[in-house]
Parts: C-alpha cells; sequence; structure tokens
C-alpha cells in the first residue's frame, strides 16, 4: 500500500469534506499573478492532483474559454465534485495524468501534490517531459515550531494526508535536483493569517506573524511554520 487509497476510499473525503475548495480563489489569484508578471499566456493548462476542481475553475473563469482547462485526479470523489464545474473548455477525468501518452500542456499546475506524493523525486522526473512551464505550490510543514511540537506534523499526516514535509530550501533543492528552473517564487501565508482572527487570541497570533513576516519572511516561515512556496518554474 502506498497511502493512495486513502484518495480513492473515501477516506480523505471523509476527513475533507469540502477538499480545499475554499482556498481556491485566492490559489488562482496568486497563479494568475505570477503568469502575468512573467508573460506567460498559455493555450492549454493541466492540472495534476486537481481535487475538486476550485483552482482550474476560478482560472477559467478569470483567463476566458479561449484557454482549454483539464484536471486529473485518482480520487472519483474528488471527479465526482469536479465534474460540476464542466464547461466546453473545462474538462476533469478520473485519470493519473503521467501515464497517459500525449497528454502535455503548456502549462502544468501541481498544487499541494508532492506532499502527498509517495516518489516524488519520481513524479518530477516525469512531470518534467509533459511541459514547459509549471507552478508548484507546496507546503512548508517543518518549522521551529513543528520540531517543538511534532504533534503537529502527526496532524498533518491523519488530517490532510501529508507524508512529506519541506523547508524553504528543501523544495528549491528538489525542484533543482530535477531539472526545473525557478523562475519566480513567493510565499502564500496560512490561513490564521489571511482569514479575520475568531478570539482574541488567535488576533494576537495573527498580529505576531504578520509582525514576523513584514520583519524577515524567511525567519517568520521558519519560526512559525504553515506558511507555503507558489513556484512558476521551466
Amino acid at each position: 500500500m502506498d497511502g493512495s487509497e486513502i484518495y480513492i476510499d473515501g477516506t480523505y473525503l471523509k476527513n475533507n469534506p469540502q477538499w480545499g475548495l475554499k482556498d481556491s480563489t485566492w490559489k488562482a489569484d496568486v497563479i494568475l499573478q505570477l503568469l502575468k508578471r512573467n508573460k506567460i499566456t498559455p493555450d492549454k493548462v493541466i492540472e495534476v492532483g486537481c481535487g475538486a476542481g476550485g483552482v482550474l475553475d476560478s482560472l477559467s473563469n478569470k483567463l476566458g474559454n479561449q484557454i482549454s482547462f483539464s484536471g486529473y485526479d485518482i480520487s472519483p470523489q474528488a471527479i465526482e465534485m469536479a465534474k460540476e464545474k464542466e464547461s466546453d473548455h473545462l474538462k476533469f477525468y478520473n485519470k493519473d495524468f503521467l501515464a497517459e501518452n500525449g497528454s502535455d500542456a503548456d502549462l502544468v499546475l501541481v498544487i499541494d501534490v508532492l506532499e502527498h506524493v509517495p516518489d516524488y523525486y519520481g513524479f518530477l522526473e516525469k512531470l518534467k517531459m509533459k511541459s514547459n512551464y509549471f507552478v508548484f505550490h507546496i507546503p512548508l510543514d517543518i518549522s521551529s515550531r513543528s520540531m517543538m511540537k511534532p504533534h503537529i506534523l502527526l496532524q498533518q499526516r491523519s488530517s490532510v494526508g501529508h507524508i512529506h514535509y519541506f523547508t524553504k530550501e528543501m523544495v528549491l533543492w528538489i525542484l533543482k535536483d530535477k531539472g526545473f528552473e525557478i523562475i519566480e517564487w513567493i510565499y502564500t501565508k496560512p490561513a490564521i493569517d489571511r482569514e479575520a482572527p475568531a478570539t482574541f487570541k488567535n488576533s494576537i497570533k495573527k498580529s505576531l506573524r504578520n509582525l514576523s513576516f513584514y520583519i524577515s519572511k524567511d525567519i517568520s516561515a521558519k519560526l512559525w511554520g504553515n506558511y507555503s512556496m507558489m513556484i512558476l518554474a521551466k
């Protein structure tokens, strides 16, 4: 068993009934910013591990119907949810994208996927041949906080299926090892920093985190954890 069964047998859906849809719009906005800043205008976009399809749906609404969008996921439950969003230029498939012959793209999205893949080096090696450009979103679960409180990593493993944990440096080394050239990358903030605080305690935490992030993004990510990297590569 390689851990993929939780995405097929309904376990992941049970633990994550929205399949990350609430985060889709802001992720799509960050992707769009990276593409615009680097003047990349793809005709064919494919997302690997598209989940319920929220990111592609948001991108398709923002970029227009002149672009072809396709999403692939091994989870039948995720694709069932995604298919509700299909249109003439947006399609979803319950297939392993890397096993599909001839399924190449101008841009491949790999959004919150690498941390779930048992052999991510093998995955990246195959992926590299599939497109000219790539956007990765990868969580940075390793931090001073998670080292002091390892149950945080266990929680990520049990609730959202993370089986690998990264720092910024590890992510950049891994992509370089597999021949990807980084064009641009930025940090994305965790939910506690993006959303309105529910309690006074969370308000204090948010203020401290945002101050830390303002002073040094790198130090803040290493200290507090739960940040991610959105990376444009080729």
